[in-house]
């Protein structure tokens, strides 16, 4: 229990922080413009979960948010990842940044120079992996405790949620996996980012949720969850015009929603480089 003074004296600096910022950002910035419009910022406390099929850009998501973010805000941020490897998370993350294919990065065909200096620049950024392919919610809360007194942590990306406690014989609902990291979140009050895996027989936006979740799932993510981001190319389904006949061609589509509001963001998506770029533009804020 806590007393409103007390909980005044950790949200007034905030609002002073987003008072003097010209997006008006209180929480983390995600290195967005229009998604900082719509979110204020990645909030301390809430649990924000991105949702997709496969091999939708996820992971390029996330990693495109932390290359832009790494050198100006310096975010101290733990990645657990069950799916992929540390090794190959910082391939991508040099891929991403050098714009590079992941072949010729792997075969040495890239300016050594160059890449030695992004490395120095790597080593003092504040990001930790760990890619314990089997974890459970717990395990989470013991590694975040640990690494708090050691590094300041300002925000933890968990890929996948679907992976979560997997080992387990008594396996937690997916509502369950939500209320435990909210928790966490609230804890130790900083933003925690999870990734959730969803079916891929969604071809049409207009009923978006329902397709792509079972309908337990869908209330549970209603419910359960700060903020919801579900990413969508239509160009994965063949999908080759937008509504307004414009080419989707390299262009993906990411729908805000949380208690306070929704937008949607486009971004031009490049999979060879695993790179998302904002198209400068305001969101279409409702």
């Amino acid at each position: 229990m806590e007393s409103i003074q007390k909980t005044l004296d950790r949200l007034i600096p905030w609002l002073e922080q987003a008072h003097k910022h010209p997006q008006g950002v209180s929480g983390l910035p995600t290195s967005f413009k229009a998604l900082d419009s719509l979110s204020s910022g990645w909030q301390r406390g809430e649990l924000i979960v991105i949702t997709a099929p496969r091999r939708m850009g996820k992971v390029a998501f996330v990693l495109s948010m932390l290359n832009n973010s790494m050198y100006g805000d310096g975010l101290g941020t733990v990645w657990f990842s069950t799916n992929l490897s540390t090794l190959y998370l910082t391939k991508m993350m040099l891929c991403n940044e050098l714009k590079v294919e992941m072949h010729h990065l792997q075969s040495g065909k890239v300016d050594m120079e160059v890449l030695d200096e992004m490395c120095e620049k790597y080593k003092l950024a504040g990001v930790h992996f760990d890619d314990s392919p089997y974890l459970s919610i717990d395990d989470i809360d013991a590694k975040i405790n640990e690494q708090f007194e050691i590094h300041p942590i300002d925000m933890v990306i968990i890929d996948n949620v679907n992976q979560l406690n997997y080992a387990e014989s008594n396996q937690l609902k997916l509502a369950d996996k939500f209320y435990q990291l909210k928790t966490l979140a609230r804890k130790y009050e900083i933003p925690i980012i999870g990734l959730l895996e969803t079916e891929n027989r969604q071809k049409d936006m207009s009923s978006y949720s329902s397709d792509w979740l079972s309908l337990s799932d869908y209330e549970a993510l209603s419910k359960s969850v700060d903020v919801r981001i579900q990413l969508y190319r239509p160009e994965y389904y063949k999908i080759t015009e937008f509504s307004d006949k414009s080419s989707t061609l390299g262009i993906a589509e990411l729908l805000f929603s949380s208690f306070i509001g929704c937008g949607t963001v486009r971004f031009k998506y490049n999979s060879t480089y695993f790179t998302f770029e904002e198209i400068i533009k305001d969101a279409e804020a409702k």
